[in-house]
This record gives structure tokens, C-alpha cells and sequence, in this order.
């Protein structure tokens, strides 16, 4: 499936997204490919772009109080991550790691926020998974 296709009919985030915004998404997309275990994102790294998982699983870890790492979310295919760190202009608040083989596909940072300045349904969104993110509950072990 091309990049163009599963940006319009995997990625609930898009639905909505005029087709012009969807295909310059696209063509400046890369598709990055991840071994199971190795880390794709690490913790208080500069996000390069919005990532995408386009197949296999994501795992969010971040530290627990006695310094382990500890997987608080799962995401899988049409998820997304790295949107805080880019709208808040931060770095990286967790390490994602691939949970099995994965294909990611990242979309640099200035064609994403091309987008959220033309569509301001796309941009309400991606506020309101911001604010569910932080919202959420995590359950840390010590």
C-alpha cells in the first residue's frame, strides 16, 4: 500500500484531510524499517517528524522510580506518535520501541505543521489527542 492510501484510509488522525494536504504528507514521507526490540525513539531526542505505524507493534516505555524502563502503551497499525514533542516544540517523553518487526513512516516536521496551519480541523485533532494523552492514567511500578 502506498503512503498516499494509507495515510487516507488507516490513519484515523487524517480522516478528513483534503487530498492535496494528504498527498504532500505522502510525498515527503519516508518509510523506515524496525527489528523487534530495537528502539525507534529515544527519550529526550529531538523529534525529526510524525511517526506513523504502518505495520507490527510499538511499545512506550518510559522510567520507572527505581530506573527501569516500563512499557505503558502499546500503539499499532495508524497510530501515531511524536506529535506532543513537535506542537510543544520539546523532545522525545518517552523511548518507543518495536515490539515485533515494524514499519514506521515518518512525516518531517515542517510538512506536519504545513498542515496543521492550512486545516484547523486537522490541528483541533491532533490537539485533542494531545490533551487525551496527557490525561490518560499510567500506571508507573516503583
Amino acid at each position: 500500500m502506498d503512503a498516499l492510501t494509507f495515510l487516507r484510509e488507516r490513519v484515523p488522525l487524517f480522516a478528513g484531510v483534503n487530498e492535496e494536504n494528504l498527498a504532500a504528507l505522502a510525498e515527503s514521507s519516508v518509510e523506515l524499517s524496525f527489528r523487534a526490540g530495537q528502539t525507534i525513539l529515544f527519550k529526550g531526542a529531538t523529534v525529526d517528524g510524525l511517526h506513523l505505524v504502518v505495520s507490527g507493534k510499538a511499545g512506550v516505555y518510559v522510567k520507572s522510580t527505581n530506573k527501569t524502563m516500563v512499557r505503558v502503551a502499546e500503539l499499532g497499525a495508524g497510530e501515531v506518535f511524536g506529535e506532543m514533542s513537535i506542537v510543544e516544540m520539546g523532545t522525545a517523553g518517552a523511548a518507543i520501541k518495536a515490539e515485533s518487526d515494524a514499519q514506521v513512516l515518518m512525516i518531517p516536521q515542517e510538512s506536519f505543521r504545513h498542515v496543521l496551519q492550512q486545516d484547523e480541523g486537522f490541528a483541533v485533532r491532533v490537539n485533542i489527542l494531545i490533551v487525551s494523552r496527557r490525561s490518560a492514567p499510567v500506571s508507573i511500578p516503583a
